[in-house]
């Protein structure tokens, strides 16, 4: 996996925690369907291989 294509994958990976946090401090219908609807394009997206997924990594939240 190359640096950018790691980079990448930390910045989507980081926008979806932080669309999570947003629904669990304002839980709501329109936050819920923002939370899934990121989650599904990012799951198409990690099976169609739009997107590198390292094999592992270490969270530092």
């Amino acid at each position: 996996m190359s640096k950018s294509s790691r980079y990448e994958w930390r910045d989507q990976a980081a926008a979806l925690q932080e669309r999570m946090k947003s629904f669990i401090e304002n839980p709501g219908d329109d936050q819920l369907e923002a939370v899934v609807a990121d989650m599904r394009t990012y799951a198409a997206a990690a099976k169609n291989g739009a997107i590198d997924i390292p094999e592992r990594f270490v969270s530092f939240s």
